[in-house]
């Protein structure tokens, strides 16, 4: 059942993301912008705090409070450090969980290890590469 209900809201986010991304854009960015330019914020607010509401809710009790905080916050900032744009961002995102979901699973089975936290130790990886590459080119 936890598996059709996390379906049913992926295609909600994904949905409401697609047919409103100006607006969450415009939201997220600047909130007064947003609502000089007639977006109704307190909707979309409500809108975006249930939908992380219940995206983490699931997501604790499928896979529990370490992992999908992984999951939801290191991908975010790994990909701040190469993606200016906030599409790229949310994509880039949304693709480096996925292979570090996959990777940490995998070296879950192979070392038979905690598989959430060999997911976790993944994002934490890539994480720390990421800055230390964006710490030397920024340094040079």
């Amino acid at each position: 059942m936890g598996f059709i209900i996390s379906i049913v809201l992926s295609l909600i986010v994904l949905i409401l993301y697609i047919f409103s991304y100006h607006k969450m854009f415009a939201l997220t960015f600047d909130e007064d912008f947003a609502k000089s330019t007639g977006i109704n914020v307190e909707f979309y607010n409500i809108i975006i705090a249930i939908l992380c509401s219940l995206t983490i809710v699931l997501g604790m009790r499928m896979m529990g409070a370490l992992l999908i905080s992984s999951l939801t916050i290191f991908p975010c900032l790994t990909s701040m450090y190469f993606c200016k744009d906030f599409k790229h961002v949310v994509i880039s995102s949304a693709i480096l969980s996925s292979i570090c979901f996959i990777v940490g699973l995998s070296i879950s089975y192979l070392y038979a290890a905690p598989t959430g936290a060999s997911i976790v130790i993944v994002n934490l990886v890539v994480l720390c590469i990421t800055q230390l590459i964006h710490y030397v080119t920024t340094k040079s």
